[in-house]
C-alpha cells in the first residue's frame, strides 16, 4: 500500500505535535533537584557518606542533590517512603545492609519488598566490622580468646548496638565459625556498648572500623581481627578472620543507591554513571577514607546480585538464631 505526499505530511505533523506534548525524556533528566532519602538520623556513618557524595553527585547530574533524613524502624520508614514514590528518578534511596540485607527477614512485618519495590543502581562502599577488646585484655589474638571461650562456655560476653544489628549478627557469625558459646548483651546503640567495654562490663564487641578508630588510636582498645576479605587500610596490622581460619566471618555496613521499581533504564543508567564518576572525586575519596569507608563501586547488575546474596546470608543467620522482631 502506498501513500502520496499529501497523506504523509499531515500524519508526520500530527506525530510531531503529539511527541512535543509528551513529558521530557529520560535524556533530559534531571531538570530539577533530586532527593536522596537517608533512612537514618543525621550525623551517623551512613549520613556522612551521603553528604560526602551529594555535592559531587549534584555536579555530575547538573542539579542539586538534597539529603532528606527519614530515620526510624531500622531504616524501614525512609525505605517505605521511597518504595511508594513516583518512579521518575527524583526520589532515590540510600539503602544499606540493614534495609536491603537484614531487615527483610529480621522484621516479621515490613512495609516494602526489598527486591520487588526497588531497582538497584549503584553500590558505593562499605565499612567492615572489627572485633575489639580492651587494651589491657589478656587476649593478644583471636586464638587466645577462642581458647578461653571453649574452656568456659557462655562466660564471655559480647556487646552490640542492639538485637539484629550488624554488630550483633557479626558476633553470631563468629560464634558459629569458631564453635564457641558467647553471651550476647544488646545495648541501645553502639556508644553505650563501647562504654561498657571500656568499663570491663563486657568481654568484647564487634563495631565498625570507623567508630572504633578513636578508641584504638587512643590505646583504649585493641583490634583482634577485621571481618572483611582483605585488611583495612586504617588497620594494616590487624588480620582478617579469613587469615585466622574463619573465612565465613565477613560482616560490614554497606550503602548504595536504589530507585523505586518501574524507574526507566535510561534514568538508572544516568544516575549510575553519575555515581561512578562522583566516587572518583578526590574530595569524596578523602571524606570516605577519613570515615573508614572502603569505596567499592558496583554497577546495577552486580549490585542487584549482591543484594540478593546479602538478603540470603543475613536471612539465614536471623532465622537460625530466632532473631525476628515484630
Amino acid at each position: 500500500m502506498s501513500f502520496t505526499s499529501t497523506h504523509w505530511l499531515p500524519t508526520t505533523l500530527a506525530a510531531a505535535l503529539a511527541f512535543s506534548a509528551l513529558p521530557a525524556s529520560a535524556n533530559d533528566y534531571p531538570t530539577r533537584a533530586v532527593t536522596l532519602v537517608v533512612p537514618f538520623a543525621a550525623g551517623g556513618a551512613i549520613d556522612q557518606m551521603a553528604r560526602a557524595m551529594s555535592a559531587a553527585l549534584g555536579r555530575e547530574l547538573g542539579q542539586t542533590v538534597v539529603i532528606d533524613n527519614k530515620p526510624g524502624a531500622g531504616g524501614n520508614i525512609g525505605s517505605a517512603l521511597v518504595a511508594k514514590a513516583a518512579p521518575n528518578g527524583y526520589t532515590l534511596l540510600l539503602g544499606t545492609s540493614a534495609t536491603h540485607g537484614v531487615n527483610p527477614t529480621l522484621f516479621r512485618s515490613i512495609p516494602f519488598d526489598a527486591k520487588k519495590d526497588f531497582v538497584a543502581i549503584s553500590h558505593w562502599g562499605f565499612v567492615p566490622n572489627v572485633l575489639v577488646v580492651r587494651e589491657d585484655s589478656k587476649w593478644k589474638n583471636v586464638k587466645d580468646l577462642v581458647a578461653d571461650a571453649k574452656k568456659d562456655p557462655g562466660k564471655l560476653s559480647f556487646g552490640s548496638a542492639g538485637n539484629g544489628t550488624s554488630l550483633h549478627l557479626a558476633g553470631e557469625m563468629f560464634k558459629e565459625a569458631a564453635d564457641v558459646d558467647l553471651t550476647h548483651v544488646p545495648y541501645k546503640g553502639g556508644a553505650p556498648a563501647s562504654v561498657d567495654l571500656l568499663g570491663g562490663n563486657i568481654s568484647m564487641m564487634f563495631d565498625t572500623v570507623a567508630v572504633s578508630l578513636p578508641n584504638l588510636r587512643a590505646n583504649k582498645t585493641k583490634a583482634l581481627a577485621v571481618a572483611a576479605t582483605e585488611r583495612h587500610f586504617a588497620l594494616p596490622d590487624t588480620p582478617t578472620f579469613a587469615e585466622l581460619g574463619y573465612p565465613s566471618v565477613v560482616a560490614a555496613t554497606w550503602s548504595g543507591v536504589f530507585a523505586p521499581a518501574g524507574t526507566s533504564a535510561d534514568i538508572v543508567k544516568r544516575v549510575d554513571q553519575a555515581i561512578s564518576n562522583a566516587l572518583k572525586d578526590p574530595k569524596v575519596m578523602e571524606v570516605m577514607r577519613n570515615a573508614g569507608v572502603q569505596i567499592d563501586y558496583k554497577n546495577p547488575e552486580d549490585f542487584a546480585k549482591f543484594v540478593d546474596s546479602e538478603i540470603k546470608l543475613w536471612g539465614d543467620i536471623v532465622l537460625k538464631n530466632n532473631l525476628q522482631v515484630d
